[in-house]
């Protein structure tokens, strides 16, 4: 693999907090972790980029799915590149130039870790394209979809960082605790981001009190995702602390720009020194998380029975209870 300054310089273009959180791991799971962040930045390109025509979208989805079937050629993935739209940002372009790389980089892994890379992407991918061919684009109709679509991009993150961490041997928490853990992230992120999302004709939050009570769950189970690490993993205790506790605190947060980013430094360093002790940290994000209103989800909306069979496979790793209980699937 490169050198971990060659990911962050990538990461640092393309990311928010996990160019902040990825660093605080120890390697090789840092470069591994900072591989499979790019590998789906280059995905979320694919899902994100403007394109006029659903029809090459969906054909630049087969091809990244290709990619992770079978090591591609140079020519492969020189099409790959040519086939988006003009309108991107700096960074994605630069990403999408070292697309390269980081398939040489991940081809040239163990079996099992590149497996427990690449099997999460692929399914991954296979969902976002199910949700680019719908009608008029990405609009989530209840907290139900908006939940499967949250599983899809992110709860199947924090089934691949689990699966990446427990093979250095180490018993790890419940895949369950790691779906909580990414819906946590992911539903802060689309209330964070709903103006700039709408503006650009993605609608991910069709009711947004429901949206934010549903969030209380999903808090419970990050926080026992991260107090179920060993407090002898540092790095990755420090890595999911990190990441919790700018959600809770983006929730709420107001003032300058440059205020937000010395309470941001301040708030890393207290949950560094913080990173081994359950009790403070569950406090902690206690005291930063604001008051969720308490709702009742409404019935769902009746989902096309074949988009349901297809999300149920790529979420085979929770069960029909488990489905339930993070608000997937009713009945």
């Amino acid at each position: 693999m490169r050198r971990f300054d060659f990911y962050q310089a990538h990461l640092d273009a393309v990311s928010r907090s996990f160019a902040l959180c990825i660093p605080q791991l120890p390697a090789p799971f840092r470069e591994q972790v900072a591989l499979s962040y790019l590998l789906l930045r280059v995905l979320d390109t694919v899902e994100d980029a403007p394109f006029s025509d659903r029809l090459l979208q969906a054909r630049q989805f087969d091809a990244f799915r290709r990619f992770l079937r079978e090591k591609p050629s140079p020519e492969r993935i020189e099409q790959f590149r040519g086939g988006f739209p003009a309108a991107l940002t700096e960074g994605e372009r630069a990403l999408l130039a070292d697309t390269d790389a980081f398939l040489d980089d991940a081809y040239d892994l163990q079996p099992a870790v590149r497996a427990a890379m690449f099997d999460p992407i692929d399914r991954m991918a296979e969902g976002m394209a199910l949700y680019a061919k719908r009608p008029g684009g990405v609009r989530l109709v209840d907290l139900e979809d908006v939940v499967r679509y949250c599983c899809i991009v992110a709860g199947l993150v924090g089934e691949l960082l689990t699966r990446l961490w427990a093979l250095e041997g180490d018993a790890p928490p419940k895949i369950l605790d790691a779906y909580h853990f990414g819906l946590f992230l992911q539903k802060v992120n689309i209330l964070k981001d709903q103006a700039e999302d709408e503006a650009a004709g993605r609608f991910f939050v069709p009711d947004r009190r429901e949206l934010l009570s549903s969030l209380r769950a999903d808090a419970d189970g990050a926080l026992e995702y991260l107090t179920r690490l060993p407090r002898q993993a540092r790095g990755y205790r420090t890595f999911c602390a990190w990441s919790l506790m700018l959600g809770a605190a983006s929730l709420a947060q107001d003032g300058a720009r440059e205020s937000r980013r010395l309470q941001t430094l301040a708030l890393l360093g207290r949950t560094a020194e913080l990173a081994q002790d359950d009790k403070a940290l569950r406090r902690q994000f206690a005291e930063l998380m604001p008051p969720l209103p308490e709702l009742q989800p409404r019935p769902p909306v009746e989902k096309p029975a074949a988009e349901t069979r297809v999300f149920r496979r790529l979420i085979a790793t929770l069960d029909e209870n488990e489905l339930r209980r993070i608000g997937a699937q009713y009945g």
